[in-house]
């Protein structure tokens, strides 16, 4: 299976709202060879825009766009859980680039979504 099919699966597994099977499907990934941040970048970030471009819509609301923090921390500590302190300095780099682009995504809630990637740090380490 490419890699391209992978990313599909971590970013419509973020877009249905479902942290178990985005931790399954970045688990996958990373088993079939992916690198952790083709995942971030064409998986859970992709996933992310198309939620947040559904928020701008007014197709979901706030509980759906903290679902879809869940799955992106959820793929975010399988990411981290896999690739050990290399995975941590990755994960680390994407939540400063999501934190920035959140800015883009939900304008009228960045500063949210900066504190919620920043505070899911002492998640990922317990």
């Amino acid at each position: 299976m490419s890699t391209t099919v992978y990313m599909d699966q971590v970013a419509q597994s973020v877009n249905d709202l479902a942290p178990d099977a985005t931790a399954t499907a970045v688990r996958a990934a990373l088993e079939a060879g992916a690198q952790p941040v083709e995942i971030i970048d064409q998986g859970i970030v992709k996933g992310m825009e198309t939620v947040g471009e559904a928020y701008q819509r007014e197709e979901v609301f706030l509980p759906e766009l903290l679902m879809a923090e869940q799955c992106m921390r959820g793929g975010l500590a399988e990411i981290e859980n896999f690739a050990g302190e290399d995975g941590a300095t990755v994960v680390e780099s994407a939540r400063q680039r999501l934190a920035e682009q959140a800015a883009s995504w939900i304008p009228a809630l960045s500063s949210c979504v900066t504190r919620l990637l920043h505070s899911s740090d002492s998640f990922l380490k317990t």
